[in-house]
């Protein structure tokens, strides 16, 4: 019964945002008829990952050639404990899940001195401000964030709120799915320096923004997606593109996570 008042509560908010018609016929339709889903893939995932993965300092010095030149949050101690404030005052406080690894982000985009990001997923906005913590160094940069709304719920005002308000005039924030958002997105930019990819997890909803991603990201730019651990997308990725990437392990309270990176040394 719970289940079937979920669903009904999913239809309601959905028929009240007509902008995410779309995204319903894509995503909950195909679940209120029960069609069948894709086969787990997790462990096989997970081992592939766990071959080839390596920390973030040995990562970052792989990429760019140096060591990390100290933790983020420790590098900016006050910008992150005001952060800190704002999130615990949250009242959905733990609700839209957590940081990605914000060494990795803010490293990677000071290496490329990067001029314009595209980042999936923002929930609180921790990636969205290690990444901002670069590009705020550097005039006429643009961090451009997609986020799909949060199915039933009304947390858009806490969307990106620890990202301060020095910040945003870097920083586009759009409430949209990524089907909807990213082909608008990179049409507009062209081409990207970095991009980090933490919002649909499936197979499909990777499958089809991994490509229209990297086609954006200029030569020697770097390719960055979450969570890789669960599902074969980024492995069947890496193939695809012919690209040998570096996966990153970063440990968390409930188990290990995955990061894959790639860089662009072709066009394709």
């Amino acid at each position: 019964m719970q289940k079937v008042i979920s669903k009904l509560r999913a239809v309601l908010w959905f028929l009240k945002r007509p902008r995410l018609y779309p995204e319903f016929f894509r995503r909950v339709i195909p679940r209120l008829l029960s069609w069948s889903r894709p086969p787990d893939t997790r462990r096989e995932a997970e081992r592939w990952c766990e071959e080839r993965a390596i920390g973030t300092s040995e990562a970052i010095a792989k990429i760019t050639g140096s060591p990390m030149h100290g933790a983020v949050r420790e590098n900016f101690k006050d910008i992150f404990a005001a952060a800190e404030d704002v999130y615990r005052m949250c009242p959905i406080e733990s609700e839209l899940g957590g940081a990605a690894n914000l060494d990795l982000l803010y490293w990677l985009a000071e290496y490329l001195e990067a001029e314009k990001i595209v980042e999936t997923g923002v929930a609180y906005g921790w990636s969205s401000l290690a990444i901002l913590l670069s590009l705020t160094k550097r005039n006429n940069t643009l961090l451009v964030s997609t986020n799909m709304p949060y199915i039933g719920r009304n947390y858009d005002k806490y969307v990106g709120c620890v990202v301060p308000d020095e910040f945003k005039s870097h920083h586009k924030i759009i409430k949209r799915a990524d089907r909807d958002a990213l082909p608008r997105v990179l049409k507009e930019l062209q081409t990207i320096d970095m991009c980090h990819y933490d919002s649909d997890k499936s197979y499909t909803g990777r499958m089809w923004a991994y490509p229209r991603l990297w086609k954006a990201l200029k030569l020697g730019g770097c390719f960055i997606s979450d969570d890789i651990g669960d599902n074969l997308a980024f492995r069947d990725f890496c193939d695809q593109v012919n690209v040998d990437p570096i996966i990153v392990r970063t440990p968390e309270v409930e188990r290990v996570k995955y990061v894959g990176i790639l860089v662009k040394s072709s066009f394709g």
